[in-house]
């Protein structure tokens, strides 16, 4: 380890937290255009509930030691050298040491002190002339301590031809507002595999915690083999997905929709995964095919399959994501019309609840269908109809269901948050790409005591990955959400992410791996 000082002369650390930004006049306006702002050593997704810089500079260069505690998590080290190895280019050699001094959570890299860490924090960082140290409470503030600190390093060129890296001294506490902080992602057929990698990796780096992924006919499955495009992903080749999750922190939650979206194709184009394999299925679903028949018991005893398949699949987690939105066509066979359809609805989600609550999850349901369209205003999704109203089963609805409130147009007060609660349900907020819409529903998330937010991606990740910055730092502080504080905007928001996935995801010099899209210059599309 070398320690080059900095130029400039010693003086006390600088504070810069979301809370002094939130009290400038500058906080509406991106975070490097504020004087408060101005010149900061570097970036950081998504930024520290309270960091203080220093005015010093520690140079790293040729090797560097890791030395963490005799009980440290070994997936925790394995994935901290494999970012390492990644982010310095393999420029700077780190070896791990085991220090019987150092306690559960504690870190250190090439020399320093552990710091004292806040009680509300789950890590503090110190960087100084003695080295880099952390403190941790569990394995996922060393892992969220680690994501901080290699977004410090600066790459230079070192008197020996290679590559040298500066981190500047700092001191950071550092805490989430939220426990469920997750990223929802589609599988279509034409997605390829390394952009949910790319976006996996980001997310996890930005300290997301969960992953949900939904297969759009893409997923090889035992349970009916017609659920699956002949072109699908083998177990084998979407576990290598999830491994990666799990090994950057995230839990998978695996998502099938048990009612509506019934097709595992998008509405617009008419394509049926089932039927347009084999039409002799064609009993498992109402007669459009797009929603599941709730009263065929072949259809519940597939539907049971399927969750069972791809609970194990994912392995161990809190939740699983049954869908339910957007089911038009429901009960509209001759065979549920003859019954209640709200109660056949509520009938369907609770035993299917229950049935996924004795595997040791808990089922996340879309809220749509429980809003009545006539009672909320333009923007905001609610499918209860009079001729469908599905928004009666609310008080049918088991309370150990989590609501996933989805609205992707609105950018100002969000109610129905704060209905569902008053309802006796938790929720999740779920935005979109907008960076309005995502502050308006993290806002909204902390004010109504949500477990959390779930941002979606759906037919856009092309467009939601430069985005993901922005949702990170409205789930990780309350002041950033509130006030829609961003290190970044536009064109520098793009820009930095790119810089982050080229390490996290390596191109290895292909056009069509680089950056978040397979095309430079997009074809028409919908």
């Amino acid at each position: 380890m070398n320690t080059t000082p900095s130029h400039l002369p010693r003086r006390e650390f600088l504070t810069v937290s979301a809370t002094a930004l939130a009290a400038s006049a500058f906080h509406r306006i991106a975070w490097g255009a504020s004087p408060e702002n101005r010149g900061l050593p570097r970036s950081i997704h998504p930024y520290p509930n309270k960091i203080a810089w220093g005015a010093g500079i520690l140079d790293l260069s040729g090797k560097a030691t890791l030395a963490v505690g005799n009980d440290a998590d070994a997936s925790v080290i394995e994935m901290m050298e494999d970012l390492w190895q990644r982010f310095t280019f393999g420029a700077v050699e780190l070896a791990v040491t085991r220090d019987s001094a150092l306690k559960v959570g504690e870190f250190t890299l090439a020399g320093g002190k552990p710091p004292q860490r806040d009680a509300d924090a789950t890590y503090a960082l110190k960087v100084d002339a003695s080295g880099i140290a952390v403190s941790a409470a569990h394995a996922a503030g060393m892992r969220h301590a680690w994501f901080t600190l290699l977004q410090l390093l600066d790459a230079d060129d070192a008197a020996n031809g290679g590559l040298s890296f500066a981190v500047p001294h700092v001191e950071i506490q550092d805490w989430p507002s939220m426990k469920f902080r997750g990223l929802h992602l589609c599988i279509f057929h034409e997605t390829p595999p390394h952009m949910i990698e790319r976006a996996i990796r980001l997310a996890a780096f930005f300290k997301f915690t969960h992953v949900v992924l939904e297969f759009w006919g893409m997923l090889k499955l035992d349970a009916l083999k017609e659920l699956s495009w002949p072109e699908a992903w083998t177990k084998e080749q979407a576990g290598r997905l999830v491994a990666i999750a799990r090994g950057m922190g995230m839990e998978v939650v695996p998502m099938f929709n048990v009612w509506g979206h019934a097709s595992g194709s998008r509405i617009r184009h008419g394509r049926h995964v089932v039927l347009d394999q084999n039409p002799k299925l064609a009993p498992l679903f109402e007669p459009d095919g797009w929603t599941w028949c709730l009263t065929n018991p072949r259809a519940q005893d597939t539907i049971r399959r399927v969750c069972d398949e791809l609970m194990e699949f994912a392995g161990p987690g809190q939740f699983f994501h049954i869908g339910c939105d957007e089911a038009y066509s429901h009960a509209t066979c001759d065979s549920c019309r003859k019954i209640d359809r709200v109660q056949l609805l509520a009938d369907h989600v609770n035993k299917l609840a229950a049935h996924i609550e004795k595997r040791g999850r808990r089922a996340l349901m879309w809220g749509d269908a429980l809003l009545e369209r006539a009672k909320w205003p333009g923007g905001f999704a609610a499918n209860g109809t009079p001729t469908l109203p599905t928004h009666e089963a609310i008080d049918r609805i088991s309370r150990k269901i989590v609501i996933n409130d989805w609205h992707y147009d609105v950018k100002g007060d969000i109610p129905t948050l704060a209905h569902f609660r008053k309802h006796g349900f938790e929720t999740i907020a779920c935005p979109w790409n907008s960076g309005a819409n995502i502050r308006a529903m993290c806002k909204a998330a902390i004010a109504n005591e949500s477990l959390g937010v779930l941002m979606t991606t759906w037919h856009h990740l092309a467009r939601s990955i430069p985005t993901l910055h922005v949702t990170a730092a409205c789930m990780w502080s309350k002041d950033q959400a509130a006030l829609g504080l961003t290190q970044a905007e536009g064109s520098l928001a793009n820009a930095a992410t790119a810089a982050i996935l080229r390490k996290l995801v390596p191109a290895e010099g292909k056009f069509e791996r680089a950056g978040w899209n397979t095309f430079e210059l997009p074809a028409e599309t919908d």
